[in-house]
């Protein structure tokens, strides 16, 4: 003959909680998953914040060289694109404000939204931005807001490669 076993809570601290299949279920603690999704969530928004102000950045930035090719309006010397295949900054604003401006602000809205591949675009820009800087190491040379970028296209690449947590 089978006995019930009283209080529930014994039953439950016998055997663990049992699902809607019959098997055993062990929840996580509640603790460690909420810490988690939390500490997640925060990535994200520092993701989303990076990439947006980034984006804009590069946007703004882009635009004045372009609507000002002589550098004017940024204090560039046009004499920094000397031996680089550029004669002014049209160009090199165009290329600033479109690939990394405009990639930016897709991939950090993409991103809030919660979009499809949202991480492999967000991890995408963080390696267009490295690459972009190294191109321009290479054209006119070291300048530390380059470095800085550079930095700036890590951490997102860094954020972006953390898997979400559902």
């Amino acid at each position: 003959m089978i006995r019930p076993v009283w209080p529930a809570r014994d039953v439950a601290k016998q055997f663990g909680s049992v699902g809607a299949a019959g098997g055993n279920i062990k929840a996580p603690p509640a603790q460690g998953r909420a810490g988690s999704c939390l500490r997640r969530a925060r990535q994200t928004r520092a993701l989303i914040l990076l990439e947006m102000v980034t984006g804009a950045a590069a946007l703004i930035g882009g635009v004045l060289l372009a609507a000002a090719p002589d550098g004017s309006l940024l204090a560039a010397d046009v004499a920094a694109l000397e031996g680089s295949p550029f004669t002014d900054w049209r160009l090199p604003g165009l290329l600033l404000g479109g690939f990394v401006g405009g990639g930016f602000l897709l991939a950090g809205t993409w991103q809030w939204r919660n979009g499809w591949h949202a991480r492999e675009l967000s991890m995408l820009a963080g390696l267009g931005l490295i690459a972009f800087e190294a191109a321009e190491v290479a054209w006119i040379g070291f300048q530390p807001l380059e470095a800085v970028f550079a930095l700036v296209g890590a951490a997102v690449l860094a954020f972006a490669a953390v898997p979400r947590q559902q």
